[in-house]
């Protein structure tokens, strides 16, 4: 995993990210625009929100953590394999 070290990837990751909260956001307009009530919410709505749930969630991640999404984290041999 280190050609993802770079500064190149970390812009790369950290615009991915950017775009994938933008999509969530236009998601959301949508979403918001129709007016659905909840008791009669159908496919679509339930997609939209499923769309604006993972694009803001991996979005979110990606513009935080950038390079740093793959890094190792030390865990205890408590809770390692055994």
């Amino acid at each position: 995993m280190e050609r993802w070290r770079t500064r190149r990837a970390d812009r790369g990751l950290r615009l991915t990210g950017l775009v994938l909260l933008a999509v969530a956001g236009g998601a959301l307009h949508r979403l918001w625009a129709l007016h659905v009530p909840h008791e009669a919410a159908g496919l679509l709505a339930y997609g939209l929100g499923a769309v604006a749930y993972v694009g803001a969630s991996s979005g979110a991640a990606l513009v935080i953590l950038g390079r740093h999404l793959f890094d190792e984290v030390a865990v205890s041999a408590r809770w390692g394999r055994g």
